[in-house]
């Protein structure tokens, strides 16, 4: 995840590291309000230290997203709503129906939070 206030500058940085490093990047989501904001970058793991260096050039702050799902076993009931909600796949069942997260593919729309019955699953920005 990118953050950034841009303190009256007005500069591509994204664009800028991405033509800098040459690497391809996917942009999953973005939230930018005036002169702040934060987008959230896929970018190959073999490329992510070439393109974080040409962000950090910049005074750019840089948050590796890791478990961006909670999911507190306790509360679930394993009912499939997150599955079928979710448009990144994040969520399934293994062999023995139970919930299985990969917090990996979470964009942090937030909708399986927010739809979840039990409130067994939060997201963490």
């Amino acid at each position: 995840m990118v953050e950034f206030d841009s303190d009256g500058v007005q500069y591509p940085n994204i664009a800028a590291a991405i033509l800098r490093s040459g690497v391809m990047v996917n942009v999953e989501r973005a939230l930018i309000d005036g002169d702040e904001g934060w987008a959230l970058l896929d970018v190959d793991d073999n490329d992510a230290g070439r393109f974080i260096a040409a962000l950090t050039r910049k005074g750019v702050t840089i948050r590796i997203q890791k478990d961006a799902v909670s999911h507190n076993r306790t509360d679930c009931v394993d009912c499939g709503l997150c599955i079928s909600i979710c448009q990144k796949q994040v969520f399934s069942f293994d062999e023995n129906w139970q919930l299985v997260v990969d917090s990996e593919r979470c964009v942090l729309c937030g909708r399986c939070a927010t739809y979840c019955p039990q409130r067994a699953l939060s997201i963490q920005k």
